[in-house]
């Protein structure tokens, strides 16, 4: 019996021996399935096209995904030596708002500008928590922002492309009616120069309002295609002979110097000849307008590589674009986002309606106009069109700063 007391310690180690390598073994195996879990978690954020920041409690960074950098360009150490709270966001007191909105144990989901390292503004959608332990108690706080910037301009893109589409129905409704007016004056005023006992003073004075009532008749015929819209009549275009020809007559005779950058092998693309020409010596005529003391017209074709199109918005498709580029006056930032709108004009003698034909025209081909522009350096148009072969993508019609008399 004593000799069995004396094993009994013996025993109870080898038992504990044996536990300990079994919860070891087992820990191991927890601890290294938390880890794979944590990696994976890891990879998926680190890969996450949002960007997303961790904090602690004090609103210290200490994590920042590769988004979140490519973003803001802040590192963590970076935007931890900037003074202040709320460094990320434009308006200080939307920043205010979301920090006590998370500190009340509520999340702030919203759209709102941030501001990035180099200064520039970018509308995104936020949304801001606290991180809390097993307990429940708050250890952290998180902000993930997506940048919205293209959904901004697809909207407001389709925004405007709904107006157009209103402004031109009713815009066709009033051309129907005022050239049914025109046509019986007109009609007056042909049969009172047939009368024999006209004196010449009066028939000067007929021919006058047949003049300007033809006049007003090409007018209300301009409203009706632009309501309306021709037909494209679909064919193989070569791009260079197009675009020399459009920048050839549209600066014949004045002080613009012109200049051209167009590859001979660049691809065809389907389109309307006659209307395409429209559009470009419209935008050709408006730079020469917008330099009426001179300058340089720099005309630009060639193909939009991926990363181009991707941040223009435009389908993975060949695209090919056209670049009217001038040194004229600009346009104010206050007109930009009406110079689309029929008889929206800037010119003391325009009817408002060259540039909603562009934008139309350029719609019906499925493809796309934008503008560059600076007040006092000019102004570039930015057309873009699927190569020959490539499916038409919906048209999608931008803005952007604008310069030529429009």
């Amino acid at each position: 019996m004593s000799a069995l007391w004396q094993l009994i310690p013996w025993l109870l180690l080898a038992v504990s021996a044996g536990l300990f390598v079994v919860v070891r073994h087992r820990h191991k195996k927890e601890l290294a399935t938390s880890m794979l879990g944590l990696q994976r978690v890891m990879q998926a954020v680190e890969s996450a096209s949002d960007a997303i920041g961790i904090g602690d409690i004090n609103g210290t960074s200490v994590y920042h995904n590769r988004a979140h950098i490519a973003l803001f360009g802040y590192t963590v150490e970076e935007l931890n030596n900037i003074p202040g709270t709320g460094v990320l966001f434009a308006d200080k007191a939307v920043a205010q708002t979301v920090i006590s909105t998370i500190m009340d144990g509520r999340s702030w989901v919203g759209e709102t500008n941030v501001v990035t390292k180099a200064g520039r503004q970018v509308p995104a959608f936020v949304r801001a928590d606290l991180i809390r332990d097993g307990s429940g108690s708050p250890v952290g706080i998180f902000g993930v922002f997506r940048d919205i910037t293209r959904e901004r301009r697809l909207a407001e893109e389709a925004a405007r492309a709904n107006k157009l589409d209103s402004l031109g129905l009713m815009a066709g409704g009033i051309a129907h009616d005022f050239n049914n007016l025109l046509t019986v004056m007109l009609g007056e005023v042909l049969l009172a120069q047939m009368e024999p006992d006209v004196s010449d003073a009066v028939k000067l004075s007929l021919g006058e309002i047949k003049k300007v009532t033809l006049r007003a008749q090409a007018l209300t015929a301009r409203l009706r295609s632009f309501a309306k819209g021709e037909t494209p009549q679909m064919a193989l275009v070569s791009l260079p002979r197009l675009i020399r020809e459009a920048g050839d007559r549209g600066t014949k005779g004045t002080k613009v110097r012109t200049t051209y950058q167009l590859p001979p092998d660049l691809p065809q693309v389907t389109a309307d000849e006659t209307q395409l020409m429209q559009v470009l010596q419209n935008l050709v005529i408006n730079a020469v307008q917008a330099m009426p003391e001179g300058g340089a017209l720099d005309i630009r074709a060639g193909k939009v590589g991926r990363d181009l199109a991707a941040a223009q918005g435009l389908e993975p498709v060949q695209w090919l674009s056209i670049d009217v580029a001038d040194t004229g006056s600009g346009i104010p930032a206050e007109d930009l986002g009406r110079i689309f709108e029929p008889f929206f004009t800037t010119k003391k003698t325009g009817t408002g309606l060259g540039l909603a034909t562009c934008y139309t025209i350029m719609k019906r081909h499925g493809g796309q106009l934008k503008v560059e522009s600076t007040v006092g350096f000019g102004t570039t148009f930015h057309l873009y069109l699927p190569a020959a072969g490539a499916p038409a993508a919906p048209a999608l019609l931008a803005e952007g700063p604008q310069s030529a008399a429009v």
